[in-house]
């Protein structure tokens, strides 16, 4: 016995003018465990050229550093600077 499922509609409405206006100038992608280092990360962030992806990944975590990677190639062929730094780099710099 098949499930009958009713069909979807979507209806959008006008999103805030907050998300209108924004703009957004960096991408970053970090784990969840450089939080505590947000302010070293703001500080790398607006360094970064405008358009600018930055890619944070842990050096013993092969699976999330080549998933990163992938990443990165899509962000260079659609035109953005990419900057992948390993994590121990970042709060190495955040100890200085």
């Amino acid at each position: 016995m098949h499930k009958q499922y009713l069909p979807y509609k979507r209806q959008f409405t006008r999103p805030p003018k907050a998300i209108l206006n924004a703009r957004l100038d960096n991408i970053a992608i970090v784990p969840a465990s450089m939080l505590p280092f947000e302010q070293s990360l703001k500080e790398i962030l607006n360094k970064l050229p405008e358009g600018g992806v930055f890619l944070c990944h842990a050096k013993q975590n092969s699976r999330q550093t080549e998933i990163l990677e992938r990443v990165g190639e899509l962000f260079q062929e659609r035109g953005h600077k990419v900057t992948s730094v390993a994590m121990e780099q970042v709060i190495r710099i955040t100890q200085l």
